[in-house]
């Protein structure tokens, strides 16, 4: 440990300034255009990290847009750290205290949509690399930082590197929480959808993965929505016009922290009796339930705990009706025992069922040497209890056999992930970098 301190304090300035730069790029996901798969603030992010790691003495590889990775040490086995470059949409930019593409520091946070999840760990990482580089430690496998480019939506550039490189034989993520995720929920990602016609609008959202932080309806009865809601004590902008219910963003993997802005629109607008079959069912079989009890019971499990449900975007207009949910289902549940039950539910609403993604759950042994490797570093770095936890989060640790996610929360601290406000904060930044350089070092022999 003590041979990596003093060289990873003397490259602080220089990480802080590699994060400004990577997260001042909008690296949302966008059109494709001109070789870009993903628009050319993920192509912009991907070529920036290549070009620092270049300059920092690594060799590099852009993978057509799809990918990138960066390599040091010698040998035949290969171990991964995974992290991904896109970001989630930022939502209104005058809702954030500091501006989300611009790194400024305040009272030693970085702060910018990126900024934690996941440009400040990926780059952690890499300046890890750097400091076992000086140090001169010999490695006798090689390390390669593997870079994701749409792992907010749909992970094609994963999904492509596995197909096209070499897959490493274990490694980790820093994109999730410490002491480290030895078991993620399984993932399905799913659209309800009715062609119905609606005498109203609504439309709420983003992406799946995010708890929704406003809806809108424009339509009739305003007035009746905003008397409703001030009896209920939800927050709502309204107008002539609109009627806007506000919620509270934040990953849908944790979506008890949130509040359903999605969620409490459906419960005003069915006790105001403006329905349609995609707002009864989501005002009676969901509502403000995170946990869809009425649609799957009590569902849950010992190693992972309960199933979450996020209702992530919403549009209804005059022609069709769609809900786009997110659901994190617990690691020793099937899938297929997943959709059957919302889809019964669903059906008894005349809602078609269409399943956009899905991922399985992984959960690596606690006595595995790539878990128990990690535990021992957390615990010497920190002194804190190093017991693997579980998480409904989905990284790019279950695209491998054997991968995990460590870090870059811990614990106790608030997560502001796909967050207004989203930070990292620099002192713990620079113990993950400590610990991904010991990492490193004890996986690479």
């Amino acid at each position: 440990m003590k041979k990596f301190e003093n060289i990873i304090y003397s490259l602080k300035d220089d990480l802080i300034k590699s994060i400004q730069a990577l997260v001042s790029i909008n690296s949302v996901e966008d059109t494709p255009k001109d070789g870009m798969p993903f628009g050319k603030g993920v192509d912009d992010a991907l070529k920036f990290t290549l070009s620092l790691a270049k300059d920092l003495g690594f060799k590099t590889f852009y993978g057509d847009g799809y990918y990138g990775y960066i390599e040091m040490g010698d040998g035949k086995d290969l171990i991964g750290i995974l992290a991904h470059l896109d970001i989630v949409p930022v939502g209104n930019p005058d809702s954030w205290t500091y501006p989300p593409f611009r790194g400024e520091i305040h009272n030693n946070r970085l702060y910018g949509r990126g900024a934690v999840d996941d440009k400040g760990p990926l780059l952690a990482a890499l300046y890890a690399m750097k400091a076992v580089m000086q140090s001169g430690v010999k490695l006798n496998k090689r390390i390669r930082l593997i870079l994701g480019t749409n792992e907010e939506t749909r992970w094609e550039g994963i999904k492509k590197y596995l197909t096209l490189e070499e897959v490493p034989s274990c490694g980790f993520t820093p994109d999730s929480d410490y002491p480290l995720i030895n078991a993620e929920k399984g993932l399905l990602q799913v659209k309800l959808s009715s062609m119905e016609k609606s005498t109203f609008t609504l439309k709420g959202g983003g992406t799946f993965n995010s708890v929704p932080a406003n809806c809108t309806y424009e339509g009739p009865d305003i007035q009746q929505l905003t008397d409703r809601a001030n009896l209920l004590d939800f927050k709502f902008e309204s107008s002539n016009s609109f009627f806007k219910t506000i919620g509270k963003s934040t990953h849908s993997a944790k979506a008890f922290q949130g509040i359903n802005a999605i969620g409490r629109m459906a419960i005003l607008l069915h006790q105001e009796n403006i329905t349609s079959s995609l707002v009864s069912f989501m005002a009676k079989e969901i509502g403000e339930d995170c946990h869809g009890e009425r649609i799957f019971g009590i569902f849950e499990d010992d190693v992972s705990g309960k199933i979450t449900i996020n209702m992530g975007n919403v549009s209804i207009d005059h022609k069709k009706q769609e809900l786009f949910i997110d659901i994190r289902y617990p690691v020793t549940k099937d899938e297929k025992e997943v959709i059957t039950l919302l889809k019964n539910k669903a059906s008894n609403y005349g809602l078609d069922l269409e399943i956009i993604d899905s991922l399985p759950s992984i959960h690596v042994p606690i006595d595995h040497p790539l878990v128990k490797t990690l535990s021992e570093i957390f615990k010497e770095v920190t002194g804190l209890d190093s017991t693997p936890i579980s998480t409904g989060g989905a990284t790019y640790a279950r695209s491998l056999n054997n991968c995990v996610a460590f870090g870059p929360l811990f614990p106790g601290k608030r997560k502001v992930a796909h967050e207004v406000n989203e930070y990292v904060d620099l002192d713990d930044l620079m113990k993950s970098v400590l610990m991904y350089a010991m990492a490193i070092e004890r996986l690479g022999n």
